[in-house]
This record gives structure tokens, C-alpha cells and sequence, in this order.
């Protein structure tokens, strides 16, 4: 007859079964009949491009003019919009090498009138192979024949531009080998920020350039070679707030234009976070002179799911969700996270035998370090704590009652926050400034659950409560910042039935602790002689 402890072990492993069962055929079910592919779950960086222009009309006639990014195959544009001083006349139209120009023109301008652009853009990183036994053809298109030519700046014809080309061997042998050698030599230009225009020659002759130095000279020695080649401009997309653009290079090969960035070192490559906004050697700003002109790019980013993840699986899409929601991809990672973070509290705790303030606290510090890095979190939970530590021994001499005790101890940790978020802003550390993105629940619980651990068991044990909360906060965000198990929660987030079954594993764990090996290594090394 069974034992109601073998009939309970037995409904254990039953539950432990659906848990783990469950999320393997709702995987199963997406993979293989709904085609939800792995790459599906991958999310994309959407960003959102804000261009401020400023200019002092002082009542006369003004005009602007600048690119605006197109669709192609690298990058998918929408949300466009424009927002001008109403003395501003807006147009658009489509320049050489099919380039969307944006044109602002007023009459009675005023001082300091601004013209706002924005937009969001999606990008693909694109990487090109190219043939390694390619030649270079006899003849081209009249169209494409117009990128051999010399310009202004480009200066295809000139006899140093052909010994350049002959001295680095760049005269001879396949497409391929041609690129090669001059994405080498051009890479290898000091790099050195110029104002203005460097031209190939200037840039071949200091032997260093900026961006549109090197890639004038890339493209001027492609053509004196017999590869079609033009300038590209654009932006390196980063957050934040700055007024440098950024040039590179594409190649006519093989009936395609590949790119190439010798300043950061991209062959036949472009990374996605490379915005094109016009083809061809042009000024990125045109307008009125004497107008006291400025500008500025305001870059923020998102991740967002793939617009297949989007149509394939809505029921159990998490990202679609928050994304209809409009809600940041980080407050996603911490809700999905907090049940994989507060099991490796439980790991560390039931089988390792480590000492924390409170269950789940570092789980929660651990996804409130997110904001500042792991590092810097650490730090800024040490700085709050010794605040607390410091507060508390001066607020004891009070004799309070301890719910207002607490109350002050909450303003102590605010206090400190924010004077630590001054404090690094001025030494210029950015990381520890964004202290005060903590969440203060966080801070105010661990300040209290240290105070407590101060006041009920001593000294000794608080600081070891608050080693331990440490070491399991590091566990923590170790796996809940890890990137693949993000995207593995994100896509399939049925996997959290499998943190409930290893839970249910976990508790009924009976052995000794791994900890308690280490406190009574004694004993078991005097079991070991005796036996």
C-alpha cells in the first residue's frame, strides 16, 4: 500500500512532467508547424533620428537645404515629419544619383529660427563576396562610365594619384586584389579629424585624413584603377546628441554598388547602424550665407521585434505586446528575467548555502543594475549602504520608534543617490551618474533589510548577509544580462514553466549544502582518518 510520502513524491514528479512537458510542445508547435524560425526571435534596433537646424535670418530671406534618407535595401524609413518656423516654405525633390533633397525657404526670417527633421529608421547589416577571380571589364555603361571620371576633389588623372596606385600594385590583378590593396593603404592613412573638405591629393600627401580624406582617396585610386567608384554620406547612428556625419565608399562590381569604409575598417561591408543619406560628393548642409548656421543629430534607439516575429505567432509574443503597448524593450528584459534571476537566488541559497538580505532582493538589484552596469551598481549599492550605516548610528542616539526611524533612513538613501549622481557627473563618470536610475523601492528594502540585520543580530552577520547579497547579485546579473537567454525568453516565453519545474526540483532539495561541506571539513577530514 503506498505511503502518502510516495504518493506525494509521485504527484511531484507528475507536475514536474506538465511543467516540463508543456513548454517543449508549444516549442515544438511554433518550430515546426507554424515555420517560427530561431532568427524570428532575434530583435532589431529601431532608431528615431531628430535633425535640429538653427539660423539667424535677422528678417531676411533664407534658404536650406540638406539630404533625407531613402529605402533601400540596407535601411527602411518611416515616420517622417517636419516642424519649421512658419516663415518656411518646405519641398522636397529628387537630386542626382537619385538623392531626396529637402529644401526650406523663408522670406522675413527671424533670429534663432529653427527647422526640426525626424524620422526612424530600421537598418540590415550588409557583407558582399566578391568573386576572387573577377576582372575588371573592358567597358561600361555610359552611366556607370561617369564614376571613372575626375572631379574637383577626386583627382583620378593626377600623376601622383597613378603612382600611388602603381606602388601599391593596386594596377594589376583581379577586382578583388585591386579593392584589396587600396582599402589597405587608405585604411592605413593616419586617422586625424580635418574641418572642411580633404581632398585625394591632400590626403595622399600628408599621408592622413578623416573620413571624406580617405574615402576621396579610395574612390580616386578605384577609378584610376578602372573600378567606377562614388562617395557616400551619412551617419554612424549612436545615441545621443552630436554634429560629425560620416563618409564611406561604394565600388561598382559585378553590377552591384558594395560599400567599403576604410576609416573603421568595413570591406565590401556595412554595419546597421550606418544611415545613408546621400550618394555622391555633396555638402550634407546648403544655405544662405551670413545666417549664423548650427546643427545638431539627436540619435535614440529601441529594440523592437522582427515585423515576422510580429505576423507569425502573435498569441504568445511578448515583444508584439509590448511593442502595441509602447513600452521600452527594458522593462520587458527585467519582467522576463525576474523569474530566471530569483531562481539562481534560490540555487545559491537552498543548495549552495548562501546568506542575503531577503529572497528575491538580488534578483531585484541584479535588474536594477541594468541601468548602470554591473560595476558601477555594486558601487553605488555600497555607497547607499554605508549612508544607512552612518544614518543609523546617528539617528540611534534619538531613541525613535522605528517606523520613523525607517522614514528618515528612506530620505537618507534619496539624499544620497542623487548627491552621488552629482558628485559623478562632475568627475564626468557617466556610468556611476545614472545612480539615480535605481529604482528607490530597491535601495529603501535593502536599506532596511541591512538595518534590521544591524539592530537584531550585530555587525558580524550583517556584513555577512551583505557579502553574500554581493556575490548572489553578481550570479544574478550574469545570467539575467546575458543576451541569448533574453532572445530565448522573448521568443519563446513558455520557458518559464520550466523555472516553475526547477523550482518544484529545487524544493525538495534534502542533501547537505555545498557551504556545509566547507564548515565542517574538520569533522568529515576526522571521519575520513578514522575510517
Amino acid at each position: 500500500m503506498p505511503t502518502i510520502f510516495s504518493k506525494l513524491r509521485l504527484s511531484s514528479v507528475f507536475v514536474l512532467l506538465f511543467f516540463v512537458g508543456l513548454p517543449a510542445a508549444l516549442a515544438v508547435y511554433k518550430l515546426y508547424f507554424l515555420d517560427y524560425r530561431l532568427t524570428d526571435v532575434l530583435p532589431r534596433t529601431e532608431y528615431h533620428v531628430s535633425v535640429k537646424l538653427t539660423l539667424d535670418g535677422h528678417l531676411g530671406r533664407a534658404r536650406v537645404r540638406t539630404f533625407l534618407p531613402h529605402n533601400d535595401q540596407h535601411q527602411e524609413i518611416f515616420g517622417e515629419g517636419q516642424n519649421a518656423d512658419q516663415t518656411f516654405r518646405f519641398t522636397t525633390e529628387l537630386g542626382q544619383a537619385d538623392n531626396r533633397e529637402a529644401i526650406w525657404l523663408g522670406s522675413a526670417v527671424p533670429d534663432q529660427a529653427e527647422i526640426v527633421y525626424e524620422f526612424s529608421a530600421l537598418a540590415n547589416a550588409v557583407r558582399y563576396r566578391i568573386d576572387p577571380g573577377l576582372q575588371v571589364p573592358q567597358g561600361y555603361t555610359r552611366a556607370i562610365r561617369a564614376y571613372l571620371a575626375p572631379e574637383e576633389a577626386i583627382q583620378v588623372d593626377d600623376p601622383d594619384i597613378l603612382r600611388a596606385a602603381r606602388e601599391i600594385g593596386a594596377d594589376s590583378g583581379s577586382i578583388y586584389e585591386r579593392l584589396r590593396k587600396i582599402f589597405d593603404f587608405t585604411a592605413s592613412l593616419t586617422q586625424r579629424p580635418f574641418k572642411g573638405t580633404t581632398d585625394a591629393l591632400t590626403a595622399l600627401k600628408l599621408g592622413e585624413a578623416s573620413c571624406n580624406g580617405k574615402s576621396r582617396l579610395f574612390v580616386a585610386l578605384a577609378r584610376a584603377v578602372g573600378i567606377p567608384a562614388r562617395l557616400v554620406g551619412g551617419l554612424i547612428l549612436t545615441n545621443g546628441t552630436k554634429r560629425t556625419s560620416h563618409q564611406w565608399v561604394e565600388a561598382y562590381i559585378g553590377g552591384h554598388w558594395v560599400p567599403f569604409g576604410p576609416t573603421n575598417g568595413h570591406f565590401a561591408s556595412l554595419p546597421e547602424n550606418y544611415l545613408v543619406l546621400y550618394r555622391g560628393d555633396e555638402a550634407l548642409f546648403r544655405h544662405t550665407s551670413d545666417v549664423n548656421f548650427n546643427y545638431a543629430f539627436t540619435t535614440t534607439s529601441r529594440m523592437v521585434p522582427s515585423k515576422r516575429a510580429r505576423e507569425v505567432f502573435k498569441v504568445f509574443n511578448v515583444w508584439d505586446l509590448f511593442a502595441r503597448l509602447n513600452l521600452p524593450f527594458s522593462l520587458l528584459r527585467t519582467v522576463l528575467m525576474l523569474p530566471i534571476g530569483a531562481l539562481v537566488v534560490v540555487l545559491f541559497k537552498n543548495v549552495i548555502g548562501v546568506p542575503t538580505f531577503g529572497t528575491f532582493l538580488p534578483a531585484l538589484i541584479a535588474a536594477a543594475a541594468g541601468e548602470t552596469g554591473l560595476v558601477w551598481g555594486l558601487v553605488s549599492l555600497v555607497i547607499v549602504t554605508m549612508a544607512v550605516v552612518v544614518a543609523r548610528a546617528l539617528v540611534q542616539r534619538l531613541q525613535l520608534l522605528h517606523s520613523p526611524t525607517l522614514g528618515i533612513l528612506l530620505t537618507v538613501v534619496v539624499l544620497t543617490m542623487l548627491g552621488t549622481s552629482l558628485a559623478a557627473e562632475h568627475f564626468d563618470m557617466k556610468q556611476l551618474a545614472r545612480v539615480s536610475y535605481f529604482p528607490i523601492a530597491v535601495m529603501a528594502i535593502a536599506s532596511e533589510r541591512f538595518y534590521l540585520s544591524l539592530t537584531e543580530q550585530g555587525p558580524a552577520i550583517a556584513a555577512q548577509h551583505f557579502t553574500g547579497t554581493l556575490l548572489v547579485v553578481l550570479g544574478c546579473y550574469l545570467v539575467m544580462a546575458s543576451l541569448a537567454i533574453q532572445i530565448l525568453v522573448s521568443g519563446f516565453p513558455e520557458v518559464l514553466l520550466l523555472v516553475i519545474a526547477a523550482n518544484i526540483y529545487v524544493g525538495r532539495w534534502v542533501g547537505v549544502r555545498l557551504i556545509e561541506f566547507w564548515r565542517f571539513r574538520g569533522v568529515l577530514r576526522a571521519q575520513e582518518a578514522a575510517a
